[in-house]
């Protein structure tokens, strides 16, 4: 049995993202999860992009775990660097207010958050493209 990560993930590779098909299909669910609110998610259209942003101000992601195998991860880990994100190892995640999981998250480095209005706080969900 080969080494499995925790994945989160909130855009293209959630289920339906044009992403998820190639790289997620055949491993395992977890299920919907929240990040804490340390992150921003900027609706760039055909993606969105997360930056980290200090611990507290930022809004709560929805997304989904995955249990990814190492060959996947790397693959997704390979593309999305290519991209500019970085990888964030175990992150807190929660589901009905309490920590239950911990996952990788890919994020955009926080210096290139050139973002200059009022972060709106609460849950986002790129899918959906509202406060929840």
């Amino acid at each position: 049995m080969g080494n499995y990560k925790n994945l989160f993930v909130y855009g293209t590779l959630k289920e339906g993202g044009s992403l998820h098909k190639s790289w997620l299909k055949d491993q395992t669910f977890m299920g919907t999860y929240y990040t804490e609110p340390n992150y921003f998610l900027f609706d760039y259209g055909p993606f969105p992009i997360v930056f980290a942003v200090p611990k507290g101000t930022g809004q709560i992601i929805e997304g989904e775990i995955y249990e990814v195998n190492e060959s996947n991860f790397s693959t997704i880990k390979t593309m999305e660097e290519g991209a500019g994100y970085e990888v964030k190892q175990d992150i807190f995640l929660s589901k009905g207010g309490a920590i239950h999981r911990m996952a990788s998250i890919f994020s955009y480095p926080p210096k290139y958050l050139k973002y200059e209005g009022k972060i709106k706080k609460g849950v986002v969900s790129w899918g959906a493209r509202q406060i929840l």
